[in-house]
């Protein structure tokens, strides 16, 4: 049986189906956390020499990626299997072409009776451009589809001595538009606390960078574009195929609010159970819905930033240097005496007396 889980509360299949977008942002915009962090490497990036580390904090700014980019190879991998969205939309093309289409047919099968379908009528005479009756009532989108589609269709035909499958050409276009969208989704990923030993190992550069902590502002008109679109993750053992939802789509000629409410849903706020400790909030923006031209969205007011444990002496007076110039406050992260566990020193870093020669035990012993 699958598990679900948001906010640490279980869910089953059934439930999460049936949540909404309208009720996930009433449901989260009751239960916001006070406070959200997030964890940067502070390192330069080596594509465009920028440390979005460094610009996130003087700028209050987080810098919108590219899920792609992720550490987990299935985050925002939206699941519309291939043969399934293949067979639906040459089954919906048949049956604008006359085919009596069987529910048991597959793609092979929906695919020969099809070809033998055109092959004939093309060999009895009639032309190309009758091959599908045009409506009156089709939209404009709807019709491209169609013209689309049989355009495809006759491009093949003329290619001389063409053995291959003619409709692949046409839906493995559509197959990829569709992932191209998805492609436009960027997000920023945070969590609920500062003293996640493996979360500063994976995104703080092993301890070397810090972590920021956001207060949660009153919901304005300044920050509403941050509370519609900040989500918490749903985790769970299972990925749900959608390829019956973005057949529908195809047929109609565009998405609608439900459809993409599923790919959030499924796919962009979904991860797996293995990742339920980082107890994750998603912002998420299409395009550059609520971002600048840098990718960037301002966020909820920068309250306090953490500094890593193996931060250099050096890093550790440059942020320290920014937040003084900021005036936000700072602490840095050590080592609980007797315990696995990160916790906040109680000493300012300036006045301990290993600030200038900042080593750990760790790296001591190498």
């Amino acid at each position: 049986m699958s598990e679900f889980y948001i906010r640490d509360c279980p869910f089953t299949e059934e439930q999460i189906a049936s949540i909404t977008q309208e009720q996930y942002i009433i449901q989260n915009l009751q239960k916001i956390p006070s406070f959200f962090y997030k964890y940067f490497p502070n390192t330069v990036d080596s594509d465009n020499g920028r440390n979005y580390s460094v610009e996130a904090l003087e700028s209050n700014t987080v810098f919108m990626q590219n899920p792609r980019l992720f550490d987990d190879p299935f985050d925002s991998l939206v699941l519309v299997d291939e043969l399934t969205y293949a067979t639906g939309i040459i089954k919906d093309f048949a049956r604008l072409y006359g085919i009596a289409v069987e529910e048991s047919w597959d793609y092979y099968k929906t695919a020969h009776e099809f070809g033998l379908k055109i092959y004939n009528d093309i060999k009895s005479g009639k032309s190309f451009d009758d091959l599908y009756e045009k409506c009156e009532d089709d939209t404009q989108i709807i019709r491209l589809k169609k013209e689309n589609f049989f355009l495809s269709l006759k491009n093949q035909l003329l290619i001389p001595n063409n053995n291959g499958d003619i409709f692949a050409p046409y839906i493995k276009g559509q197959y990829a538009e569709l992932y191209h969208a998805f492609d436009k989704f960027r997000m920023a990923c945070f969590t609920l606390t500062p003293f996640s030993i493996l979360m500063w190992s994976h995104y703080a550069d092993n301890h070397k960078g810090f972590c920021i902590e956001y207060e949660t502002s009153v919901f304005s008109d300044d920050n509403k574009h941050i509370y519609s679109n900040l989500y918490p993750v749903i985790y769970t053992d299972k990925r749900v195929d959608l390829a019956d939802i973005y057949i529908e789509s195809d047929k109609k000629g565009n998405y609608n609010a439900e459809q993409i409410w599923a790919a959030y849903k499924y796919g962009f706020l979904c991860k797996s159970i293995d990742w339920k400790y980082q107890k994750e909030w998603r912002l998420i923006s299409l395009d550059k819905m609520i971002t600048d031209d840098n990718n960037c969205c301002k966020f909820f007011k920068i309250k306090k930033v953490y500094l890593g444990n193996k931060m250099s002496s050096d890093e550790r007076k440059k942020i320290i240097g920014i937040c003084k110039d900021k005036g936000i406050p700072y602490t840095g992260v050590i080592l609980h005496p007797n315990k696995f566990e990160m916790i906040e020193c109680n000493q300012l870093c300036e006045n301990c007396i290993n600030l200038d020669s900042h080593t750990t035990n760790n790296e001591k012993m190498h």
